[in-house]
Parts: structure tokens; sequence; C-alpha cells
């Protein structure tokens, strides 16, 4: 019996081994199987991610090929255009430059043109001229005396109308007669009879000092603001009495005094009903002052009586409305105005020279006999 379990035994051992191999390999087995399914399963997605990128980005391509050889194509196209565009450009600075070079020639030949003729121009004035030059060289001295009597004859008549300037006048008309005295020509002697009567008749006439009075003019600008104005003081209102039952009849009469006093005795305010008058309005007095003044100034230097015996009026006026007439500045101002009132700015009435017309008709004469 034992040796039947020991054989059973023997036997059964190498089968039990088997089965402890393959117990022992099955967990490698099935490892290596599930292993071998991922990757077949990684692979199966792979290509089917493969086969739906392929699908769905070739046509993707496509269009990003067209639309790379678009821009290629509009590429090419701005370069013609450049090149067109840089090609039109030089013929342009070409054309441009053609038209500039035309033009700066018929400047040119125009400049010259008008150089040539303005050389003709002056060639024939200097023929002219020398022509002349040799006519006057050939003429004797004594038409040349004449002509510089002739030209300080009509300075005196202009310095005489134009200017009032009778010193200069007669300062010419002297010079005048100086050379013609030179002459030593007693046909001429209508002539230097007329200058010596115009210069005597300049002479008599009495200058208006212009200077004077506009430095007397000046001085009295300069005293307007030192002189004292009027301080006047406002009278004192009558009072209105106590009101109250024992002096109701005074009230009354108080009251109806004002106002037909108010009502009937109206009359336009003057200057002296405004009293203490501020430092703006002393101020803005004597600008005003001051003005009347330097409107006389300008009446004398253009000789004109109407406007400065007005302006010296006004200050008058002002000086006796607004300023203290007992301060002993204001009486010498207002003495200082009624002698400068006095002064007669009017220019004098000055009748034509006689002189040059005599000379003129001198110089006819000559002119006929040595036709």
């Amino acid at each position: 019996m034992s040796d039947s379990l020991e054989r059973a035994s023997e036997v059964e051992a190498p089968l039990t081994q088997l089965k402890q191999q393959l117990d022992a390999e099955q967990p490698a087995r099935r490892g290596s199987l599930s292993g071998r399914l991922s990757l077949l399963l990684l692979l199966a997605f792979a290509g089917a991610v493969a086969t739906g990128g392929y699908y769905w980005g070739w046509p993707q391509w496509q269009q990003v090929q067209q639309q790379m050889q678009a821009l290629q194509l509009q590429q090419q196209g701005l370069t013609e255009q450049n090149r067109q565009l840089l090609e039109a450009n030089r013929q342009l600075q070409q054309e441009v430059k053609l038209n500039l070079q035309q033009q700066l020639s018929q400047m040119q030949q125009s400049v010259n043109t008008q150089q040539q003729q303005q050389a003709e121009q002056l060639n024939v004035q200097l023929q002219a001229m020398r022509q002349l030059v040799q006519q006057r060289d050939s003429a004797p001295p004594r038409h040349w005396l004449l002509a510089e009597v002739e030209h300080l004859l009509k300075l005196a008549a202009q310095k005489v109308w134009l200017q009032y300037d009778t010193t200069t006048a007669v300062a010419l008309l002297q010079s005048a007669d100086e050379k013609l005295a030179t002459l030593d020509d007693a046909s001429l002697l209508a002539v230097r009879q007329a200058i010596a009567t115009d210069t005597q008749a300049l002479q008599a006439v009495v200058k208006l000092d212009v200077s004077k009075l506009h430095v007397q003019l000046q001085q009295l600008r300069q005293q307007t603001m030192e002189l004292p104005l009027k301080q006047q003081t406002q009278p004192v209102k009558q009072q209105a009495p106590e009101a109250s039952l024992n002096n109701w009849r005074a009230t009354l009469a108080y009251h109806w005094q004002q106002t037909w006093q108010g009502l009937l005795n109206p009359r336009v305010a003057v200057p002296e009903d405004y009293f203490d008058l501020s430092t703006e309005q002393q101020l803005m007095l004597r600008i005003a002052l001051q003005q009347q003044l330097q409107l006389a100034q300008l009446a004398v230097m253009q000789q004109q009586p109407q406007v400065y015996v007005a302006a010296l009026q006004h200050c008058s006026d002002q000086l006796q409305r607004y300023f203290n007439p007992n301060n002993d500045a204001v009486q010498q101002f207002s003495q200082s105005l009624t002698g400068l009132a006095a002064v007669d700015i009017t220019p004098p009435a000055l009748s034509a020279l006689l002189s040059p017309a005599q000379l003129q008709q001198y110089l006819q004469q000559l002119a006929g006999d040595n036709l």
C-alpha cells in the first residue's frame, strides 16, 4: 500500500511541477498579451488619426498652396508695377529737365536781348549827353551864370510859397544878385532891381517865433500837474424837525417847503455842483488841460489861428471853473494864457516874387536876339 502510494506520488510529481510552471508562466503571458493588445490599439488609433488628418489637412494644404501661388502672382504684379512707375518717373524727370533747360535758354535769350536794348539806350543817352556837354562847353560862361541865377530865384519862390521861409528866400535872392553883379551887364539892371524889391518886401515881413511859442506852451503843460484845484465843501442841509404830535406843524411845513423847492426850482447841473472830486477825476482834469495846450502847440506849428485861439480859450475856461483862483500859480498861469492868446499866428500874406518873372522875360528877349 505504501509502495503504491510512493509510486503514485512519483508519477504525479512531474505533473505537479509542470502545472506549477504553467501557473507561473500564465501571468507573464497575460501581461504580454495585454501589452500587445494596447500596442495594436495605439497603432490602430494612430492610423485612424493619420487617415483623418490626411483627409482633413489635404484640402487645407492645397488651399495654402493656392494662396501662396496667388501671393506670388500679386508680388510679381507689384514688382512689374514698380518697374513701370520707375520707368515713368525717369521719363518724367527727363521731360522736366528738358523743359527747364528750354525755359532757362529762353530766359537767357530774353535777358541778353534786354541787356542789348539797355546798352543801346545807354549809348544813345551818352551820345546825347556828349553833344549837350559839347554845346555847353562851346557856350560862353554868361549862360551858365544866368542858369544858376534862374535856379536860385526859383528856389526862393518855392521857399516863400510852400514853406513861408522868408529868411532862406532872402539869402537865395542875395546870392542871385551877387552872381548877376559879376557879369557887370547894364541890361540886367531891371532884374537886379526886381531882386532888390523882393528882398526888401521879405525883410519887412514880421516872422512869428514859432519856437518861442512852443516852449512857452510846453512849460504851461508841465505846470498843470501842480496847479491846486478848488476845495469846495457841500453846504449843510437843513435838518428836519423832530416828529412829534406837539411839533407837527413845523414838520409839515418843512416837508412842504422841501417838496415845492425841488419841483419849482429846476436848473441844469454845472460842474460847481460836484464836490469832493476823486483822484481819478482830478487827474482827468489835468490831462484834459494838457491836451488843449498840446492842441495849441500843433496849431502854432501848422499856423491855424482859429484852432489856436479855441484851444487857449478852452484852457482858460477849465482853469476858472475847476482850479483855485486865489492861488498865485493859478493866477500866473491865467496871465500866461491871456498873453499867448493875444499872439497872432496868422501866416503873413506874401505876394509873388517879381524877380523870377523879370529874369524869364530877359532870357526870352536874349534868345530872340540870338535868333
